[in-house]
């Protein structure tokens, strides 16, 4: 008999795998359920609804790759060091991470991302505190442009989401990781001083 955590891993990988490979509106319950081997009921009980499971999926993802740029951050000598860092972890990420990819940079139901709002308020809070606070002291040396946190995230790492975007919607042939030194030129260009 599984444990419950093991179901709950069990059900998540083979939801990540239907979800990545056919799309949120073309995967059923009833499909994970057979795949998985799993009743009805322990089913349902750990996810109430595709939703609440796809929230699941789609909060595990984002916590990845915020946590991903914090320790790229932490590890970083110098702003470009960062900058550069933080763009060639995501590109890796969504490489490595195809069928999670595809459900952070796809257009979910709005009950999904209602169910993940919750479960991501700290974990979002906590990466802006943090990212915002490794910005500040890197502004404040001069090296990177003095802008609003929403303003200089979205130029730094808003074209690179943008190209995984359309990467994992098989709108482009250009492997994210086979970019990534173009698009960290691009980010540090955009917020640097120099």
């Amino acid at each position: 008999m599984e444990t419950r955590e093991k179901l709950d891993e069990s059900i998540a990988a083979t939801a990540l795998d239907l979800f990545g490979s056919q799309g949120y509106h073309s995967t059923s319950m009833e499909q994970i359920r057979r795949d998985v081997g799993v009743s009805n009921g322990s089913l349902y009980y750990l996810f109430p609804s595709k939703a609440a499971l796809a929230a699941r999926l789609y909060c595990d993802g984002m916590i990845q790759c915020q946590d991903g740029i914090r320790r790229e951050l932490v590890a970083a000598t110098s702003a470009e060091a960062g900058i550069r860092g933080s763009v060639a972890f995501q590109t890796s990420w969504v490489d490595d991470h195809v069928h999670a990819a595809r459900i952070i940079y796809t257009d979910l139901p709005d009950e999904v991302l209602i169910a993940a709002a919750p479960q991501l308020d700290a974990p979002n809070r906590s990466y802006v505190r943090a990212v915002n606070r490794w910005v500040r002291v890197h502004v404040d040396a001069g090296s990177l442009i003095d802008r609003s946190f929403p303003v200089l995230h979205a130029l730094w790492l808003g074209p690179t989401q943008e190209f995984c975007r359309h990467w994992v919607r098989g709108r482009g042939r250009l492997r994210p990781r086979d970019v990534a030194d173009d698009l960290a030129d691009g980010a540090w260009r955009a917020v640097s001083t120099r």
